[in-house]
């Protein structure tokens, strides 16, 4: 009995506890239109119903149909993966490789051709993005995806089976394969695939290390394929990792009190977060307070539909959602803002072949949800924060509705600061240690080192700059772009007033088309200043996950279509520069973090 206490307390010891929070994303795709599978929906369900009796907190995804709903699965889920926690993905479909990077298929990817994969496929990188950020004790993730590349006719350079992604830069990771690099893995003639099947069995089984499991598995796999199908796997752990205890269950004071309750009853939660503060009414009963810093959690709420209210201050938005069996929904209250649009995040090839040389090469950028302004800022609110520029005139174009020009970059760190203080929200810049800007002195007119030196807190609720990827990205109208030359259209003169139709002045905000996102003057009116320093190499870089510039330079980017801009100069691709302290006849649209 001593010796069996002593080894359990070793265990215990050298493991990853079995107390630490235990959070699973599960995805399995079968609903293929060209090339179905049999299993990955069924591998999905009972890789699902594992985790949870060994106490994960389980979302799940059946037949992701597009790139979007998958994204959103991965961002929701590394946003529940907190330090000291436990994350593990599963997926189960087709996945191919193209340029040595692994993208997982949804069901309706349309991929013709080879760069159709990038757009259309998600990035195993996301998820690895995902686990870094979090910085948490443990991630796993596990991909029976190495099929045969359904879209093999149709490629220039088809590759087999998944490409060796490594867990080499992300402490306590481990990537598990159902076979070897560039090999292929069967799909299974029963109802579950022969690698998840083997992988589940081992799990279920008390006291094995996570080592051990994927050792067992191996086994099993080799065995039954006659060694045709080799599991490989990649770690960076420190220390191992037990699903099941070795006393056969794992205890009901060791699970998360949500899975506890999960284990017993007909219930599921509610995990409520908001962009500002606000009380939550679930169907009518008051549930307690939200706010930017401290999501709300209502438990033990019944399966079946519900409505969700947020009232603030001032507003109410209401969420109508369905409460899964034993599922953690999640709810963002987000609040529109006045006068701004969401931009849902999203892939876009970023630059143009067509342009400059500082807009090659074309790259493949990923950039997380945000808000933008719907119009540039106008004079009015310009002034109520910085007063009026003496430089703006009617014959340039005068009044509260026209967009504010001759702003400077330094400018628009004080118009920033200053507003998102005044409206209650988290100031995003510092300058010398201080997020006030009364203690930033007076805003320069040339370049100042120590303006320079500002930090942007990327996670603060207040306005900024939008980076030149988010301009980009939205310019181009989004996940709703249809690929127009211009912001909203391949004809100029409708969307923006620009050297051709402006009669050498600027207009009024909005009195043009807008862009697929309901987004107006991106391509004319006033040039519009973004956050990155300006590089003429920068694209080269290969900055794929929400771009901020170079790390330091001499000018900051500006996108120059303007009243007096030509045509050429007016594409949502065109990248021009000046100095932070210069005034360029530029103005600015502020953004938001989601």
């Amino acid at each position: 009995m001593n010796k069996l206490f002593l080894g359990l307390l070793v265990l215990t010891l050298l493991a990853c506890p079995l107390s630490a929070a235990r959070k699973a994303l599960v995805i399995g795709n079968s609903d293929y239109s060209n090339s179905p599978l049999r299993n990955p929906v069924n591998d999905a369900r009972a890789m699902d119903k594992t985790l949870r009796d060994l106490g994960f907190q389980v979302t799940v995804g059946y037949d992701v149909k597009n790139y979007r709903e998958m994204l959103r699965l991965i961002q929701d889920f590394g946003a529940g993966l907190k330090e000291g926690s436990v994350g593990l993905f599963y997926y189960a479909g087709h996945g191919v490789q193209y340029n040595g990077v692994n993208y997982l298929i949804p069901t309706q990817a349309d991929i013709r051709r080879d760069q159709d994969i990038e757009l259309e496929g998600v990035s195993l990188n996301r998820v690895l993005a995902e686990m870094e950020y979090a910085q948490n004790d443990l991630n796993i993730i596990i991909l029976d995806a190495c099929r045969n590349n359904p879209y093999a006719s149709r490629l220039r350079s088809p590759m087999r089976g998944l490409a060796a992604t490594t867990a080499k830069n992300i402490p306590g990771l481990l990537i598990a394969y159902a076979t070897a690099p560039d090999d292929v893995a069967e799909d299974g003639t029963g109802s579950n695939g022969i690698y998840t099947e083997e992988l589940l069995k081992n799990i279920k089984t008390p006291g094995l290390s996570l080592s051990q499991i994927l050792m067992k598995t191996r086994e099993g796999v080799i065995s039954r394929t006659g060694g045709d199908q080799i599991p490989w796997d990649s770690s960076s752990l420190t220390k191992d990792f037990y699903f099941a205890s070795a006393t056969g269950n794992v205890p009901a004071t060791l699970l998360p009190e949500e899975a506890q309750v999960q284990t017993v009853s007909n219930y599921g939660s509610i995990i409520v977060s908001s962009s500002q503060d606000a009380d939550v009414y679930l169907d009518g009963n008051p549930k307690g307070k939200v706010s930017p810093a401290a999501d709300l959690k209502i438990s033990n709420v019944t399966v079946g539909n519900h409505s969700l209210e947020a009232r603030s201050s001032d507003k109410s938005e209401s969420k109508s959602l369905y409460v899964g069996k034993n599922q953690e929904n999640v709810a963002h209250f987000a609040w529109t803002p006045d006068n701004m649009v969401y931009v849902e995040g999203g892939s876009f090839m970023m630059g143009s072949n067509d342009g400059d040389d500082e807009e090659k090469p074309v790259h493949k950028v990923t950039v997380s949800s945000f808000w933008i302004g719907k119009y540039e800022v106008t004079q009015a609110e310009y002034s109520q924060y910085m007063g009026p520029i003496y430089s703006w005139s009617s014959e340039l174009g005068l009044g509260d509705n026209y967009p504010a020009y001759n702003v400077s970059w330094y400018a628009i760190l004080k118009y920033c600061n200053l507003r998102s203080l005044a409206e209650g929200f988290n100031p995003c810049y510092t300058i010398s240690g201080s997020t006030n800007p009364a203690n930033w002195g007076t805003v320069p007119t040339s370049s100042n080192p120590t303006w320079d030196a500002v930090i942007c807190n990327w996670e603060a609720n207040g306005y900024r700059m939008p980076t030149e990827a988010e301009w980009e990205f939205a310019a181009r109208g989004g996940v709703k772009s249809k690929g127009y030359k211009y912001s909203g259209s391949n004809n100029l003169g409708s969307v923006a007033w620009y050297d051709g139709n402006s009669n050498d002045k600027t207009h009024e905000v909005g009195t043009k088309a807008a862009n697929e996102l309901g987004i107006y003057d991106m391509s004319g009116n006033i040039g519009e200043w973004c956050w990155d320093w300006f590089d003429l190499s920068n694209y080269t870089k290969n900055l794929s996950l929400d771009p901020q510039g170079a790390d330091a330079g001499s000018w900051r980017v500006l996108r120059i279509g303007s009243w007096f801009s030509e045509e050429f100069f007016c594409r949502v691709a065109f990248r021009f520069f000046s100095f932070p302290g210069g005034t360029s006849s530029s103005g600015f649209r502020v953004a938001r973090a989601k």
